[in-house]
Formats: structure tokens, sequence, C-alpha cells
């Protein structure tokens, strides 16, 4: 029987679920696998994302619906100069700011589609549930409170900066924990103001519909929900804003967020079973090349292969990168799997690197050219959770989906980070004891550099034997099954009991206090101001 059928008569069902997320790849893939789980629970499902071509396959491949939201994020990074150059270099600050440019730039294609498909629409697709991530959070919050729709959110990792001994997303580890305030003076401001850009946009859109529509439009805005000290009390005090649940192991908690506390769920990876990236039809893992990958892998049993792969990553240029992988596996003597990634690495690409302006290579060239053409074989992608298990270790950028993959695979891992939570993906990795999580940047990381870290961890028992534990572990880990029971406990322990809009009230009450205090403050604070004046000049 399906799930939505299972509930009391006369209590609210739920029976529709949309999905709002945004990001690259990586981003999408573990929202497809959760959709993909409700799905097969009974829920209808509708998955508002980028207009990716690379989103929208993937979508398509798991038969889940695709509503186009916000901006092609793959297709700026392959198009934008600068945003390429950011990645190529791995200047992190620069990131950050086309980040910023970009929501004030294209919130329209964000707030548009949501005012279509969440105010304007004919509530046909209207959900009784929503699903956000970090980067559509304010969305989530403001349909939760302005539309009164019960929502959740789920991300890939989660962020603190009061634990003393280690500062997220390559943050500098600071003295004394100060680096906490980088949170409190940096970011919080900043996620308070991009709050407003939306709102701000959402409400400039609803200005523009007042005269050419019937039905009731909403008038609340983000001061009658939300103040800046609500959401510096949220922040700080681990209070989420929305009931909070992270796609990662326990493990990452341990390390990364020993402060966090049971209000965040780490429910384990959300991973698209290796059954179904495998199967027939499946475009979006690149099984035309399972059968090359086979081969290859048949043909010197005694030597399992290394992957190496970056993903959206780019280690300086498409070139470079293709010689400092291969030259690692040839200093390591490794045979190894490659994978294309955005960077587009392939034997033409190596031979261009090493060929001069003639086309003329040299001998240390054709050394490299000769030892790839042996021993490695580039491919466009390949299933992760087919792949990795049988690689005698893997080497990666350490994004979110990959790190959970290999960990899942149950075999050593190198992790080379760029971006943000990379960082924080290695230094799990490094105390783990399951591979190297670097501290530098790929960029900074040379092919000896590399090189020495394979032998390191391909020649120590100790880290083959805790990663085939870590493996174990995590593979017990179903963090998808884990949020269709999540869901439904919320569900009927928030929605149907009427504790949802008794909450939504008290909120209110509260933020209307806070703000009529926050009022009279500065009123007395201008009161005092202007008297000091007065006395000043009548002295």
């Amino acid at each position: 029987m399906c799930r939505v059928d299972a509930q009391s008569d006369g209590a609210p069902k739920l029976r529709k679920i949309t999905i709002l997320t945004a990001g690259t790849r990586g981003d999408i893939q573990p929202f497809v696998a959760i959709g993909l789980a409700l799905k097969k629970a009974g829920y209808a499902v509708r998955v508002m994302t980028n207009p990716s071509e690379t989103h929208a396959k993937l979508l398509n491949d798991f038969g889940l619906e695709h509503i186009p939201v916000g901006t092609d994020a793959d297709k700026m990074m392959r198009e934008n100069e600068q945003a390429r150059k950011t990645m190529e270099t791995g200047n992190t600050m620069e990131f950050f700011k086309l980040v910023g440019d970009s929501i004030e730039r294209d919130k329209h294609l964000i707030c548009q589609p949501f005012f279509d498909e969440f105010i304007a629409n004919d509530k046909e697709n209207l959900p009784d549930l929503l699903i956000v991530s970090i980067l559509t959070r304010f969305l989530g919050v403001y349909a939760k409170h302005v539309l009164k729709i019960p929502t959740i959110e789920i991300d890939l990792q989660a962020w603190v900066f009061d634990n003393p001994t280690h500062a997220p997303m390559g943050f500098p580890t600071l003295p004394f924990g100060l680096h906490r305030y980088i949170h409190s003076m940096l970011m919080v401001p900043g996620d308070y103001q991009m709050n407003n850009t939306y709102d701000n946009c959402i409400a400039e859109i609803i200005a523009s519909q007042k005269d050419k529509t019937t039905f009731t439009l909403p008038t609340t805005r983000i001061e009658d929900f939300l103040l800046y000290d609500q959401l510096v009390e949220a922040e700080m005090s681990h209070s989420p804003l929305l009931p909070y649940f992270v796609c990662q192991s326990p493990f990452f908690k341990n390390i990364l967020s020993p402060t966090l506390n049971e209000k965040f769920k780490f429910v384990g990876p959300a991973i698209i079973e290796k059954t179904d990236q495998t199967r027939g039809g499946t475009q979006s893992f690149g099984n035309e090349s399972i059968k090359r990958v086979e081969d290859f892998i048949a043909s010197d049993l005694e030597r399992k292969p290394v992957y190496m792969g970056w993903g959206s990553m780019i280690h300086k240029s498409k070139e470079e990168m293709a010689i400092f992988a291969v030259e690692a596996l040839m200093i390591s003597k490794q045979r190894g799997i490659i994978l294309g990634g955005w960077a587009g690495l392939n034997m033409e690409a190596l031979e261009d690197a090493i060929a001069n302006r003639e086309g003329i290579i040299d001998d240390y060239g054709k050394t490299i050219i000769e030892y790839a053409k042996e021993n490695v074989i580039f491919v466009d992608k390949a299933p992760h959770e087919w792949l990795f298990p049988q690689m005698s270790l893997t080497v990666h950028h350490g994004g979110a989906g990959t790190t959970n993959a290999a960990l899942r695979a149950g075999v050593p891992t190198i992790v080379t980070p760029v971006f943000v939570d990379q960082y924080d993906n290695s230094y799990v990795v490094q105390n783990l004891g399951v591979g190297i999580g670097f501290k530098e940047q790929l960029q900074k990381i040379d092919a000896k550099k590399l090189a020495k870290a394979v032998d390191t961890v391909l020649n120590d028992t100790a880290m083959a034997k805790r990663a085939k534990e870590v493996g174990e572990q995590v593979r017990q880990e179903r963090g998808c099954d884990t949020i269709v029971e999540e869901v439904d406990k919320y569900w009927a322990e928030e929605v149907v009991t009427g504790k949802f809009v008794k909450d939504l009230e008290n909120w209110k009450i509260a933020t209307k206090e806070l703000k009529s205090r926050n009022e009279r403050k500065t009123f007395r604070n201008r009161i005092m101001i202007g008297s000091s004046l007065v006395v000043g000049v009548i002295a």
C-alpha cells in the first residue's frame, strides 16, 4: 500500500512533494536520489533546479519532473571566462564574489519561477510539502511563513565556526577559536542581505501583478517573519529555521561539527544505487564506458587501477591537468582510470600539452605518452558506485557526492581540495585514517607530491583496513530511506497534529514583539542622542 494512503481518516494527506535546489551536477544528484526514493514511496515528486542539460538528463533518466529555475551553473562555469579563471587559479574569494554578483544579477530567474509555481499557479502543482537546500533556504523560509507550506531543509554538509580545532570551508583556523567571528561578522550579514535580495525581488513581482490577477497576493515582507536578530540567534545557537537533515555520515558530524545539537540530523549519504546507476537506458553515468573499463581492469588483474577524477574542478588548465594526472601515475608506477570531467581530460589533451608550438615532443614527453598508452585510460564519465570498489585507490577533489562514494567503496582515498566543503571533506578523510586529505589546494600540488601520497596510501595496510571498516559502516547508512521515514514522521507529528500551524503563529507573535522592542530601543536611543546634542548646544 502507498504510504500516502495510510493516513488516518479526516487527517490531511501528504501526496505532492516539491524539491527546490540549485548547483552543479554534484549538488543535484543526491536530490535526484531522494526524489527517486520519495517517488518509490508513493509520492508525486517535482524537482525545481537549474536549467542545465545535465540536470534535465539526470532527472529524465529517473522519471522525475524538471521545472527549470535559476541559472545554468554548468554553462556559466564553461563559458564565463572569469568564473573559469577563478576555478583554474583556485581563487575562492573571487569565486564567492562571482556567486554574489550572480544572485543579484539573476534574481528574477529564481524568483519568477518561484512566484509562478507557488503563488500564481492554479494550485494543481502546489506541494503539500517543500524540500529546500542551503542555496534555496530563504525561499523555503518564505514558503513556510508566508505561504504556510510545510517545509524541511536537506543539505549535503553542515558548517560550524565554533569548533576551535577546525574552521570550515578552507577558512584559516585562528587561535582561541577566533574564526567564529568570520561567521557572525561576515557570513550571517551576507546571508541576510541575500534574503533581502530575494524578498525584494518577490515583492517587485507581486507588485507588478496586482492589477492583472484575480487571486489573493501575499503582502508579507521579510521583516514580518524573520528579523536580523532572529537569524543571528538561529545561526549562533544552532537552531535551524527549518527541520534540518544532513546527507552525510555521522562521522562528519563527530569530526567537523561536534557542537551541533540533535536538531541537525545526519542521516547518511543520499545515493543513487549501483543497480540504478548501471541499468540500461541511464545515460547520465557514462554506461557506454563500462565495457571499456571492464576490459582495462581485466587486462592486468594483479595491478588494480587508481581512479583519478576532479569533476567540475580544473588544475590550472586542461593540458596541465592531463600531464599532472598521468605524470603522478607514472612516478608512482600505477595504472589509472582518469575521468574527463569539466576539464575534458583525454589523450589528445595530454599530447597537446606535451608538444611544443611546432608540434615536436621531447624524449620525456614521449615517455609520458607511452606510459599513458600502456597504463591509463580516459573516460568521459562512469558510475562511481560500480567503479570505485574495483579500484586500489581513489583520487578526487573532495566533492560531497564523490567523497561519499569513495568512503562507501571501502578502498583508501586521496582528496586534493579546491573550494569550500572540499577542504572539510579532505579534513575528514585525513582524520578518519582512510587516506590522505591534503591541506593544500589542488593548484598547489605537483605531480611528485601526489605520487608520493599515492605510494604512501597504497603501502599502508592499516589505512586499507580502516577504509574497509568505514566503508562497511557507511554502506549501512541508508540516507534516502531515512529521509522518507523522516518526511512521514514530520507530516504525522507536525502537520497532522496542527503543531505546524501553531508554531507559525507563535513565531509570528515572537517576531512582532521583538520588532516592537527594537523600535522602542531605537526611539530611546534617538531621544538620548537628541538630548545630548541639545545639552551640548546650550553648554
